[in-house]
């Protein structure tokens, strides 16, 4: 969630108590969160309001501190078992359990302060009281509405939240029970009392067609209509390519260059060409749709760009970034029609080391378009009537791709690149919109040749100008945290497996252990357990290298039209090439850069919340008319309540410990479950047969039985 000028404030004042430790002019601090974030109509109440709960100390001369009484400040969040976490604004390492007769009137992701209470039992956890609300996250909640004759209430689709809202009768917008509804706060809860609320906007009824896809959209606060002064905006944007365009770019309209995507895709930002030179090596080309041409800084297009930071695909709909004349029309690089396009031109040897590296403004047409499916049937040897489909040109292209396509994957597992194999959800919908069939998505060659070429890219792109010293938006994925890695190395050396310390961890040991386990019995209880330790992917000012791709640089340059961080890189390098960066310009990106990393990163974890939302409630549907049926799964996860069991078609569910006999239990320190009186023991990556018990929509829970044999 966006950083708050109350959190700003709080962040500053304890960066400022490291240095020294006079008080600091409240205008001093004022103009600290002026240059952060412009907008300071609520600066003088959040001082006001930090003095008030003794956050804030005031001190002559209109000066303020902290307070020294050790309060903990920082975003509590809730787990629906009915415990939850502070983690401090001042160090996401410090994290603090906060038991469920602690928690006061807090609701998740609110902004708290309390006081640390003890040490947990295994002396890693630090325990929290929280003492009151700083700043409420919670001010819109979607849910389902019920009533009875006296008032009415919503229950939360987010099951984070653990309260009710109760709603007056007059405030119930004429909702009927089972109506999805939106529900704004207007009364936090306070002491044993429920928060209360007025509803804004009815939905539908609960299991109406749509009534999900609003509930998923409003309920993470997406955008899904474009402003009319912005679409006003839009209609001025020329998509005429006219000469003076023309002459200060490559033109490349008499290549063979294709593009190679999904079969429903319709945002083409990305092409490819490929030739062998004389000397044995290859030149790769790619070329991704020059969105910075048509999307100028701080216009009103590009100012709700940077609000969306993401396109987000919920099945059969998208929220797009850009508006559709821009996604899908001028931007899109459609086969046999002239587009302007970023272009990197790489010579890459036999070993897969770019060699050479050339980043230009350029002029495509491309020559066909290509789809994931048919390119794998084709290479594979299921398609070879696509000879005459396509040009002989494009198919001598396809089969050098597949070739340099084998030399970076195997380029990148020497390198030590972590990949987990697991299913992604495929979920096919009836023109009712009614799940028809879920299954595992397919990747093929077809899929992996773009994904290399892209990655290649986004590498050469991102060393290129960090080696230049120019401001950058970097992609980072960090090292696995030590708490993690710890728990994962007691778990291998008990198996006979080595992994160095967190300090000297790379890549490659933890590649190495993942195929020494290859066909073994532990195989995927590796796995399941390596994958856990990694932490997300985010966006930074610093190239502080990706873990899991084990490279030291990498971006993303690739998907402007859908993609905000390719869009600014965009600029970034046009502004480069055009010799533009002059010390002014630099000092703007180095402020931007910051920003957009932050900001983006929060759009992307808030896209793929509700992506998952959506997958998750379409599951449940499929699952709901299934209930006694039986199937085979894998166990992904166990703890003290049960194990979670991923079926084959990728849906998940939960097999509850009380499933089993009285004599079941968790083992921690070996991850398995036994149960000696029925004659059990299952690992992670087990495969059982389960029961569909029950769907509870509530909880957005799948419960399975043990199948009788």
């Amino acid at each position: 969630m966006n950083q708050s000028i109350l959190e700003n404030i709080l962040v500053y004042l304890h960066w400022k108590k490291e240095q020294t430790t006079r008080p600091i002019k409240v205008k001093e601090i004022e103009r600290y969160v002026s240059k952060q974030m412009g907008n300071l109509t609520t600066f003088q109440q959040t001082i006001r309001t930090l003095q008030q709960v003794g956050v804030l100390r005031s001190v002559k001369g209109k000066r303020v501190k902290l307070s020294d009484d050790g309060l903990i400040i920082g975003r509590f969040y809730y787990n629906p078992k009915g415990y939850g976490f502070v983690v401090s604004i001042y160090d996401k390492k410090a994290i603090y359990f906060v038991p469920g007769h602690q928690l006061g009137n807090a609701l998740h992701e609110d902004l708290v302060y309390g006081a640390e209470t003890l040490l947990g039992e295994d002396k890693k956890k630090n325990e929290l009281q929280i003492n009151g609300v700083l700043e409420r996250a919670q001010t819109v909640v979607v849910g389902t509405y019920m009533a009875n004759d006296n008032y009415g209430f919503v229950i939360p689709d987010n099951n984070k939240i653990a309260m009710d809202i109760y709603v007056p009768l007059e405030d119930s917008l004429g909702a009927n029970s089972y109506d999805k509804v939106v529900c704004q706060i207007t009364k936090q809860p306070q002491k044993n009392k429920n928060p209360e609320g007025v509803i804004k906007e009815v939905l539908g009824l609960r299991f109406e067609r749509g009534a999900d896809l609003l509930s998923v959209i409003k309920g993470n606060g997406l955008r899904d209509e474009f402003p009319m002064k912005m679409l006003a905006q839009l209609e001025k944007i020329s998509g005429v390519i006219t000469e003076d365009i023309l002459e200060k770019r490559r033109d490349l309209r008499e290549m063979c260059i294709v593009t190679i995507d999904g079969e429903d895709a319709k945002d083409l930002d990305d092409a490819v060409s490929i030739q062998l030179l004389s000397n044995g090596n290859y030149m790769l080309d790619v070329h991704i749709a020059d969105v910075a041409h048509y999307v100028k800084e701080n216009t009103k297009v590009d100012k709700e760009a940077v609000e969306r930071g993401t396109s987000v695909y919920l099945l059969d709909t998208v929220l797009p970034m850009l508006p559709e004349k821009l996604s899908n029309d001028l931007c899109s690089l459609h086969p046999k029609s002239d587009k302007l396009t970023l272009s990197v031109s790489m010579e890459i040897d036999s070993a897969g080391t770019v060699i050479n590296q050339s980043i230009y403004e350029s002029v495509i047409s491309t020559a066909s378009r290509l789809c994931y499916g048919d390119v794998t049937a084709f290479l594979e040897g299921r398609f070879p009537e696509y000879q005459l489909k396509e040009s002989a040109p494009v198919i001598e292209s396809l089969l050098l791709m597949e070739k340099l396509t084998r030399v970076l994957i195997n380029k990148r597992k020497l390198r030590g690149n972590i990949d987990f194999d697991f299913p992604e959800a495929k979920i096919l919908l009836n023109k009712e919109g009614l799940v028809e069939e879920i299954k595992p998505y397919e990747r093929g060659i077809g899929n992996q040749m773009i994904e290399e070429f892209m990655i290649v890219c986004n590498e050469t792109v991102s060393e290129f100008f960090s080696k230049k010293g120019l401001p950058f938006l970097y992609r980072v994925h960090d090292k696995p945290r030590e708490e993690r890695i710890d728990e994962l190395r007691l778990f291998l050396e008990k198996l006979g497996y080595h992994l160095p310390e967190l300090e000297t961890l790379e890549p490659i040991h933890l590649q190495t252990i993942l195929l020494e386990a290859k066909g073994k019995k532990e195989e995927k209880a590796i796995q399941l357990l390596t994958l856990q330790t990694m932490q997300q992917a985010r966006y930074h000012d610093l190239p502080k290298g990706h873990f899991g791709l084990a490279t030291s640089f990498y971006s993303h340059f690739t998907s402007p039209i859908r993609r905000y961080p390719d869009l600014q890189i965009h600029r970034i390098i046009k502004s480069y090439l055009n010799k533009e960066m002059g010390e002014e310009r630099k000092n703007s990106f180095e402020t931007i850069v910051k920003e957009r990393a932050k900001s983006c990163s929060r759009k992307e974890r808030i896209a793929e919340r509700a992506e998952d939302e959506l997958r998750q409630i379409k599951k449940m549907e499929f699952m709901q008319h299934r209930i006694g049926e039986r199937f085979k799964g894998m166990i992904t996860s166990l703890s003290n309540g049960g194990v979670v069991v991923f079926l084959d078609n990728t849906v998940e569910g939960f097999l509850p410990l009380s499933a089993l006999s009285k004599d079941a239990k968790y083992v921690k320190e070996e991850h398995l479950l036994r149960d000696d009186l029925a004659n059990l023991e299952w690992a992670l990556g087990d495969v059982i047969s389960v029961e569909l018990v029950k769907v509870k929509a509530e909880s957005k829970e799948i419960i399975f039985s043990l199948e009788n044999e």
